[in-house]
């Protein structure tokens, strides 16, 4: 049982630095670690030992102690800077020059081709579960229990939100 703490050292002392994943995450992907970002509402989730930028559903923070989007009250953003979910509406409206993205090619499971790109896929059944995409094969995780996988949104949200129906068997 030695090697836990290493690992739980290794991993702290990446999360310390700026932006480093630890480096047993890019051979080992089972090794998750959730890293916090300048803004409350969003943090890194590393991926073949690079970190990944994610958001959290509206009117959630993310816990650097529980490693989860929760209730903002529930949140020290200390060092952080907090943000409003919505901006108040001014009468203008902003035009924006949308990317050409690239195609994108996926095998049978769902999951791309492309090892560099970060996927998740809803689960078939369960509507707090997804899976991961890692080097071609699906690896199952779990949103926490009060929320649902977003497949727009790549992320864990408010029910309301993600338009999932689950369905009994």
């Amino acid at each position: 049982m030695k090697v836990v703490p290493i690992i739980l050292l290794t991993i702290a002392a990446a999360a310390n630095s700026e932006n480093l994943c630890p480096k047993i995450q890019e051979v080992d992907w089972k090794v998750e670690l959730l890293l916090p970002h300048r803004y409350c509402n969003k943090f890194y989730q590393c991926t073949h030992g690079q970190p990944v930028e994610m958001s959290c559903p509206p009117g959630s923070y993310f816990s650097i102690t529980d490693q989860v989007c929760t209730w903002k009250e529930n949140v020290d953003c200390a060092n952080r800077i907090t943000i409003e979910d919505s901006k108040p509406d001014d009468g203008k409206s902003e035009e924006v020059d949308r990317p050409v993205l690239p195609i994108i090619e996926f095998h049978p499971n769902g999951c791309p081709v492309n090892d560099e790109i970060h996927w998740l896929l809803p689960h078939e059944r369960s509507c707090s579960l997804f899976y991961y995409c890692v080097q071609g094969e699906r690896d199952i995780r779990r949103c926490p229990f009060w929320l649902h996988f977003n497949r727009k949104l790549q992320v864990c949200d408010w029910p309301r939100n993600a338009g999932c129906i689950e369905f009994a068997e």
